[in-house]
């Protein structure tokens, strides 16, 4: 067999000049004349395609290899502490301030060690459950009670170090620990604690997991009012340039991997808006943070600001931010107290910058065209023939022009987003087991995959890469003098401002209210709730297109919508059902 499988290396030996080479169960390459073994192996990913060969058995090498050969000990925080190292390294490479590594979300992360009991403290967590025991040798000049506080703090210092390369690559761990052949050959996780994390029980307070990692990367963008919003994130999160999906490979070879970890660290889908929002309020709350920084008019948090982005986004006319600024400061929305988040405050809560923000354009759009699928058509009919007469002066804003032409951007950019989520792929390099039994097996699996993949795509030529683009917050951009996509940023919308005295409800008397209605029963009286499909397809449209922009659910839009129009139209208390008096006899 070895003369098959060496046949196409012809190369002389260097020390006996002689062309006999044989294949070690190693999987190297050996001299038969002298030994001389060379760092040629026998690679499975071979050029030459062969159907039924032998592929690269199994070293017995490997079973002769130490069965304590596990790797540093290391602890499932320190796992999630490198994952965040990575996020906030990428989060400054998207223009975020550095001050979010290495001073907001350092102290955020120490104080959620000490508040969960993770480290930082006398009797951590699970301590005495363990199936590991560190020697005390390993505490001798850190001033901290334990091992695990050592091991976090050391681990840290990779946030704050001054040469960030060198850290990245090893984590500083303790070592020093007195571990039995029977205690190493049951444990079945990788990290020290990653059976006892799975366990509810154990755990006190927020536990840590992937999704709060955004969570915490979040929190650290709102304290420093980034110009990173979370929808931002969440799509930087989806298009691979913040870390978040198969992170774990990216790990130190001395942190093994395997077991209860997988569960830990492996992550199937990008969690949803709602669920970092409430995780972030979560943790706030659990981490006892005070008022945020303010945000005012000059933050890029304001409505105002936020409005003047998404405009510019979906291609509405520039002169549509006066009415934007009007209902902003009608509803009082803008104010300080009510942008500013306070997590100890009775009546917390967290602001949907983004998503309020377009909700205030839709509200806009619906008080100057309606959207309900007949006045909206009316109006782009007289601003065409408008248009028509003026044809040297600016031009008016068409709804109908505009519908036609985002609609094809929007489906066209839906069509690619689709493309490339099919493209993805969400199995990582590094094989993954779940015992150290299974290893062996799994990596001969990988390799053969890895090679008829190679040979498959040989054969049939092609070579497909996902290519990843550069990070943008905007998903459409608009320049002038484009005839195929034109750009309404500088339509006037004169035409439509019929507003008198300073009164909104006045602009458009066939404003419509789709949140709530009154149940027609004379003895009902509870407020009922339109469905999505009883939508106008205009409304359905604006919607979906912010919905897209911003990559959260119809739903989530709609309710902020509403919200707005019962703040701006004053109408809870009108529509609350009234309670019947009995008439006294």
């Amino acid at each position: 067999m070895d003369e098959e499988d060496t046949r196409d290396f012809q190369q002389a030996c260097q020390q006996c000049a002689v062309i006999n080479w044989g294949i070690s169960d190693e999987g190297t390459y050996f001299c038969k004349s002298c030994h001389n073994v060379i760092e040629k192996t026998a690679d499975v990913a071979s050029e030459v395609f062969m159907q039924n060969a032998r592929v690269n058995t199994i070293s017995k090498g490997l079973r002769k290899r130490n069965k304590l050969d596990r790797g540093c000990e290391w602890y499932v925080c320190e796992g999630f502490q490198y994952i965040l190292n990575r996020q906030a390294k990428a989060l400054v490479a998207l223009g975020a301030s550095p001050l979010i590594k290495d001073e907001i979300l350092c102290n955020i992360w120490r104080q959620y060690l000490q508040k969960s009991q993770n480290a930082y403290t006398i009797k951590p967590i699970g301590a005495l459950n363990r199936k590991r025991t560190i020697s005390e040798n390993s505490t001798g000049s850190s001033g901290l009670e334990t091992s695990s506080d050592l091991s976090f703090m050391c681990g840290w210092s990779s946030l704050s170090s001054s040469d960030p390369e060198s850290q990245d690559n090893s984590i500083h761990l303790s070592k020093d620990a007195v571990v039995s052949d029977d205690e190493a050959t049951s444990i079945r996780s990788g990290s020290i604690d990653g059976c006892l994390y799975l366990h509810a029980v154990c755990r006190k307070g927020l536990a840590m997991s992937m999704p709060l990692t955004l969570a915490l990367c979040y929190l650290a963008l709102l304290w420093l009012r980034e110009s990173i919003t979370l929808a931002d994130l969440l799509r930087f999160v989806s298009e691979q340039h913040v870390p978040y999906l198969n992170t774990f490979q990216y790990f130190p070879e001395e942190m093994k991997l395997y077991g209860p970890d997988i569960r830990i660290f492996q992550v199937q889908s990008i969690p949803s808006y709602e669920e970092i929002q409430r995780k972030m309020h979560q943790l706030a709350e659990f981490l006892d943070m005070p008022r945020f920084p303010e945000i005012t008019e000059k933050c890029f948090l304001h409505p105002d600001i936020l409005c003047i982005k998404y405009l510019m986004e979906a291609n509405l006319p520039e002169s549509l931010h006066i009415w934007t600024q009007r209902l902003v400061k009608k509803m009082g929305i803008g104010e300080v107290d009510f942008l500013t988040f306070h997590p100890l405050s009775r009546r917390a809560k967290t602001v949907k910058y983004e998503v309020q923000a377009v909700a205030v354009i839709v509200v806009a759009l619906k008080l100057l065209f309606v959207l309900d699928d007949k006045h909206e058509w009316l109006l782009s009919k007289q601003a065409d023939e408008i248009n028509k007469q003026n044809s040297e002066g600016t031009k008016l804003f068409q709804f109908k022009k505009w519908y036609k032409v985002m609609r094809l951007s929007l489906d066209e950019s839906a069509k690619e987003v689709e493309e490339q989520a099919a493209r993805h792929s969400w199995k990582c390099e590094k094989p993954l087991f779940f015992s150290i039994k299974d290893k062996s097996v799994i990596y001969k699996r990988k390799r053969m995959i890895h090679s008829l993949k190679k040979q498959f795509v040989k054969l049939t030529s092609s070579h497909q890469t996902m290519k990843k683009g550069a990070p943008s917050s905007f998903r459409f951009n608009w320049s002038e003098g484009n005839s195929e996509r034109p750009c309404f940023h500088g339509n006037s919308l004169e035409a439509y401002d019929e507003e008198e005295n300073e009164k909104v409800t006045t602009v458009n008397k066939h404003y419509w209210i789709n949140c709530l209605k009154i149940c027609s029963d004379k003895f009902c009286g509870h407020l009922t709730k339109t469905e999505e499909e009883h939508f106008s397809g205009s409304y359905r449209f604006v919607l979906n297109l912010f919905s897209f922009l911003l990559g959260v659910e119809f739903s989530i839009l709609h309710k902020e919508v509403c919200q707005l129009e019962h703040r701006l139209f004053d109408i809870p208390e009108a529509l609350k059902p009234k309670r019947k008096h009995k008439k006294s006899k």
